[in-house]
């Protein structure tokens, strides 16, 4: 709807946008007309404005509209206007013409915001009669929850971009009409902008530049004010919610439900529990009376068994004197005293490992004493013949038995004190880790032994479990001491014969590191002398000043720092020091 102002030369051509009553969100779809006696009309206010404060102005009070305010259609705004105009005209006031004329521009001013969409929304989200204020959680706020959060509620609804936003609502409201409630608060859409307290006017820029960095302040003021009053919205329902003496009975009546579902889940928690008590003590008694069953069953029939062996063992019995008694009868079946001796050792024998029947049908065929005697001696020859095969058989079983306990005997101790010296040099040189070791192992002995060649992986593993052992410490001490022994006479040997030659005495050999003489005409002299203190101490800070790592140039570069001895007797003076220290080692 577009309206046009011709009243004298005020607004004369000027055209507005109005709000459409159709899309606009802050108006009702039905309302009654306003009529003239509605209109407030306050001259003494009117008058008394400057056009130049027109910002700080009541717009709806200067239409004479200020109950309406936010609630006024565009109709209400457009009579209200017609109405000041007449009252308030320049043309028919009868006093001062200036003060007329700034009331009228102040009316003009009011209804040129007021009559467009931007406009009005952007001075209703600025209202100064609007109360922004959120309650705070008190007990009183809470007793009188509907009466306090009920206005607040409805007064903040206005805002809403979506009609009819939900209220308070009552204490009968269901579940799930307060959750929606909370819902779309929580969630709420507000159409406030604060464009009309923009500080900087665009209009007033000079350039297309100066426009646009009016344009970002005021965008930026804008969207913090924006933001302070969702923060102020958000403040407001966390308010309500905690106010809210509904929630407080619906979380009440969810613990209640809560704890009656647990005590029932106690409950029946605890009758499953009975019941598999009763079920486990019913299946332990019925356990207890089938053992109890099965133990009476087995000592019935232990007892029948007994019985039936004790009869069995009468009958045996019984058989046995009659068979014994055949045979005495018929002397034994001997020529002579000897032969009943050991006819008799035959017979008991005989009876112990011939069965009841067999018995029964040797004492059968007594009736007849040919056919008993060849039956008897039929029985007797195999029954001999049998127990011949079982001495033969348990001869060779042990036999056998001691050949192999001799050959384990025989690889256990072919190692001898130089091989197990071997083997323990071997067990360093090969690590675990080595690929196939104790294969390794066993192939380093065969080749550097002078006695044995034949030791295979199982031998090398045998014994080096057995050095491992408090067996083996022993024996590896024994072989530590045998090496310092023949250490110390090897020694003794090469000093003997340095001095029998008439070289150094064995106590300034000892000094030295293994002091070589040559012969020169006949006669000995010294090759080197003997190591001193600063050679030994340039020798050890070598060695540390030198790694292995160095390679082949390492004892060239030893030999140039000791200065007064070459690469070789370096190299002898190490492995005299290496040695001495192994032999002290071994010695402790």
């Amino acid at each position: 709807a577009v309206v046009s102002t011709q009243s004298g030369h005020y607004g004369r051509g000027k055209r507005y946008d109005v709000i459409d009553e159709d899309t606009a969100g802050d108006s009702e779809d039905e309302k009654e007309e306003l009529s003239d006696n509605d209109i407030e009309l306050d001259l003494k206010y009117v008058k008394s404005l400057e056009s130049k404060d027109w910002k700080d102005q009541d717009h709806y009070r200067v239409l004479g509209i200020p109950k309406l305010r936010v609630k006024a259609s565009v109709k209400d705004i457009k009579k209200a206007y017609k109405f000041m105009v007449l009252k308030c005209h320049p043309d028919k006031s009868q006093g001062s013409t200036k003060v007329d004329e700034e009331a009228f521009t102040c009316i003009q001013k009011a209804y040129e915001l007021l009559c467009t969409v931007e406009g009005k929304r952007a001075y209703d989200s600025v209202d100064p009669l609007f109360d922004d204020d959120v309650p705070n959680v008190t007990e009183h706020n809470k007793q009188k929850f509907y009466a306090v959060f009920g206005k607040v509620i409805e007064a903040n609804a206005q805002w809403s971009l979506i009609k009819n936003a939900p209220r308070i609502g009552t204490e009968s409201d269901s579940i799930d009409k307060v959750n929606d409630f909370y819902n779309f608060w929580y969630d709420f859409k507000s159409w406030r902008e604060y464009s009309y307290l923009d500080e900087e006017e665009r209009e007033k820029a000079e350039c297309k530049e100066e426009r646009r960095y009016i344009d970002k302040l005021n965008k930026t003021e804008r969207l913090r004010r924006k933001k302070e009053e969702m923060a102020r919205i958000h403040e407001l329902v966390n308010t309500c919610y905690a106010c809210d003496p509904r929630i407080k009975a619906f979380n009440e009546e969810r613990k209640n439900r809560k704890q009656e579902a647990k005590l029932a889940k106690q409950e029946a928690y605890k009758k499953e529990q009975e019941a598999l008590k009763l079920e486990k003590e019913e299946n332990e008694r019925i356990q207890r009376e089938l053992e109890a069953q099965r133990q009476l069953e087995a000592k019935e029939k232990a007892e029948v068994e007994k019985k039936e062996r004790q009869k069995q063992n009468k009958l045996i019995k019984s058989e046995r004197k009659k068979l014994r008694e055949n045979v005495k009868n018929c002397n034994y079946f001997a020529t002579d005293g000897q032969n009943v001796v050991k006819s008799m050792e035959n017979l008991d024998l005989l009876l112990l490992s011939l069965s009841l029947d067999d018995m029964k049908k040797l004492n059968e065929s007594s009736k007849d004493t040919n056919n008993f005697t060849v039956k008897y001696r039929n029985i007797l020859e195999s029954h001999l013949t049998d127990q011949e095969n079982k001495t033969k058989e348990n001869l060779m079983k042990a036999k056998q038995s001691q050949e192999v306990h001799k050959e384990q005997t025989s690889n256990s101790d072919k190692f001898t004190t130089p091989d197990i010296a071997l083997l323990v040099k071997a067990v360093k040189m090969f690590p675990p880790g080595t690929i196939n070791r104790w294969c390794t192992i066993a192939d380093y002995l065969n080749l550097h032994s002078t006695l044995c060649k034949t030791y295979e992986s199982k031998d090398i593993i045998s014994k080096v479990k057995k050095l491992q052992s408090k067996e083996g410490d022993d024996l590896k001490s024994k072989i530590n001491k045998q090496a310092y022994e023949n250490f110390e006479k090897s020694q003794k040997q090469r000093i003997d014969e340095v001095h029998h030659a008439g070289g150094l005495s064995s106590r300034d050999t000892m000094n030295t590191s293994l002091a070589e003489e040559v012969a020169t005409n006949g006669v000995f002299k010294k090759k080197k002398t003997a190591w001193t203190s600063d050679e030994q101490k340039l020798l050890e800070d070598a060695l540390k000043k030198f790694p292995q790592s160095i390679g082949a140039e390492r004892w060239d570069n030893i030999a140039d720092h000791v200065g007064s001895r070459n690469k070789k007797d370096c190299m002898r003076r190490y492995k005299d020091l290496v040695e001495q220290i192994k032999a002290k080692k071994a010695k402790q």
